[in-house]
């Protein structure tokens, strides 16, 4: 997820990768698979993502470390993700390989604290002001960046005047999302952001979804 606004790519990657036009065959032996490391169990196949999505999540990687900034560049290029336009759409299995690259080798703490930085690197409308409507447009910001018949969602849900509980249904990693959650919120809180997961699922451990509750105190 990177902006509100949605702008439609039109140019093929694989034309520009491959040197090919958009009339070939796109081979799906060259993506990476991430099904046997999600609890997600939608199709992604036909599961794509805006440029500006991958270009904030090596902008958080750089807020965390320059090091941490060279790796997502370095592990989106092995996947044959290179000079990413901000406009054009990718297959999604190729940020979500690195993500989970990222988890598994830097641990969860690191893979938090880049999903909460990514906040910093997006454009939200003018007229958000409020911390549950700004948790409430994840879901809108992630399908104007995110498109395919089974890319899954996020879902909020007001408990009170300072609580709520977002439901994360998606192919992210857990420890993204939560640390998403709490970086959307925290940009919109006068107070301090508290995000616990809760109830009896996650993906982490296979499970198809995963819920967290939000309190800005």
């Amino acid at each position: 997820m990177a902006t509100i606004a949605t702008v439609l790519g039109t140019t093929s990657w694989f034309k520009r990768l491959l040197g090919g036009s958009d009339d070939e065959s796109q081979d799906s032996e060259q993506l990476p698979t991430v099904d046997d490391r999600i609890g997600f169990d939608g199709a992604l196949e036909d599961a794509e993502v805006i440029g500006r999505s991958p270009l904030s999540y090596i902008a958080a990687g750089e807020s965390v470390s320059s090091f941490v900034g060279k790796q997502i560049t370095s592990k989106l290029a092995e996947y044959g993700l290179e000079d990413i336009e901000s406009d054009e759409w990718y297959p999604l299995e190729i940020p979500l390989a690195m993500l989970y690259d990222m988890r598994d080798e830097y641990g969860a703490v690191r893979m938090q604290n880049m999903g909460q930085n990514v906040p910093q690197h997006v454009e939200f409308p003018p007229e958000l002001t409020e911390v549950d409507n700004a948790l409430r447009a994840i879901d809108t910001a992630y399908h104007q960046n995110h498109r395919g018949s089974e890319i899954g969602f996020y879902e909020f849900q007001t408990e009170g005047s300072s609580e709520g509980v977002m439901t994360c249904e998606n192919p992210y990693p857990c420890e993204f999302d939560k640390g998403l959650i709490r970086g959307v919120a925290k940009k919109f809180a006068n107070n301090p952001v508290e995000v616990e997961e809760v109830g009896d699922q996650c993906r982490s451990d296979g499970d198809q979804c995963c819920e967290y509750r939000i309190k800005w105190i």
